[in-house]
């Protein structure tokens, strides 16, 4: 029989591997583009191919979540971690990275829809709420990845010995937490079709999932670029607003389930809206630097808690297996995700950056509209 409280923490250290794996990658992009001497064009067409990677796992992921459990998804998903995290460090070609890069989105995603699977299950077992904090660890393994990474350029360990050892820690990870993860996913009462339409409180969900992540996507490529802007030294810590988003990020994720506990999904999710609508436009109104830091850190306030809480209300649906139900809602969500910067620059563009970033605000309104519709 499983230890639910083994499960917790097995599902919790996978959301850590799979947070240090994804910033570790990220940390060593500027050398990586260095080395295969690619323009900034041609080395975002290679970049693109994460995304289309985990597009087209999605509704793999539910495929094999339903048919093999999440369980057994988990520990494949890590076995692509140990194979292509050293070939992303390795590769000698645009055309070879974006290969790989397509099987390590393939693969993130994967462990992604199955690890949430899981959490959803630990929550279900314990009758709380739990998945804000689990992706607050995702949060923290991010940011510790990160961290590591540069830690490593700078004493020059090469990226394929760097994102090999981390590949083998996932696999590791994965290999230790396969034996006391949950055996059996919840399941609606009722069977239903595995590509059933979404029922509307799924759409609805997935709409709100689809605002959240559009902001998350123009926060993380924008926000720095948008600071910059404002400050009076431009020598200055540029990052330091991104990094106020990026903590309010984890502190929000880490504490959120305790508010969940005390309210409701639907006046959280107003909450998460009003301080998204209420940071930006502080961040956009009053300029100055210490003003846009204040703001973008009540943005990361307004979205920490979003995305989990949609995969939580998601994954307990009564008319989709939880894999389905999640791999739908994430599908909407990543178009946003990979169109917000896009959206952005175009806006920008055309105008300014400033009025550009202020469709942020439009989209907390939006979801608040729509979270008001939730049943």
């Amino acid at each position: 029989m499983i230890d639910i409280k083994k499960a917790e923490y097995a599902t919790k250290a996978l959301f850590f591997a799979c947070g240090v794996g994804f910033s570790s990658w990220a940390s060593r992009i500027p050398e990586i583009k260095e080395k295969l001497h690619l323009n900034d064009a041609e080395f975002g067409s290679v970049l693109f191919a994460m995304p289309i990677g985990s597009l087209c796992a999605l509704p793999i992921a539910a495929i094999v979540v339903e048919k093999f459990g999440s369980k057994n998804v988990v520990l494949t998903a890590s076995l692509f971690y140990l194979v292509v995290m050293p070939l992303l460090g390795l590769a000698n070609s645009g055309l070879f990275l974006a290969i790989t890069l397509f099987f390590f989105g393939f693969g993130g995603d994967l462990l992604n829809i199955s690890m949430n699977v899981q959490a959803v299950g630990v929550e279900k077992a314990q009758n709380r709420s739990f998945m804000s904090f689990f992706h607050g660890i995702f949060s923290v393994g991010f940011m510790i990845g990160a961290a590591l990474g540069g830690f490593l350029a700078k004493f020059e360990i090469t990226p394929a010995i760097h994102l090999g050892l981390v590949g083998l820690m996932v696999i590791l990870v994965g290999s230790i937490s396969y034996p006391i993860l949950l055996s059996h996913d919840e399941k609606p009462a009722e069977p239903s079709p595995l590509f059933a339409w979404p029922d509307k409180s799924l759409i609805i969900l997935g709409i709100i999932c689809l605002c959240a992540m559009l902001c998350e996507g123009a926060m993380a490529d924008w926000s720095v670029i948008y600071y910059k802007k404002v400050m009076a030294n431009p020598n200055g810590f540029v990052t330091a607003a991104f990094t106020a988003f990026s903590v309010a990020m984890v502190i929000g994720r880490l504490f959120g389930d305790g508010f969940l506990r005390k309210t409701s999904l639907t006046k959280l999710l107003l909450i998460n809206s009003l301080l998204l609508i209420s940071g930006m436009s502080i961040a956009l109104i009053y300029t100055s630097p210490i003003n846009v830091i204040i703001g973008f850190g009540i943005t990361g306030l307004g979205l920490s808690t979003m995305v989990p809480m949609i995969y939580s209300e998601a994954g307990h649906s009564k008319t989709m297996s939880s894999g389905a139900a999640l791999a739908a809602i994430t599908t909407i969500g990543m178009f946003g995700f990979m169109i917000g910067p896009v959206f952005i620059g175009f806006i920008s563009e055309l105008s300014n950056l400033r009025i550009a970033l202020s469709s942020l605000i439009v989209l907390g309104i939006v979801s608040a509209f729509f979270t008001r519709k939730i049943q």
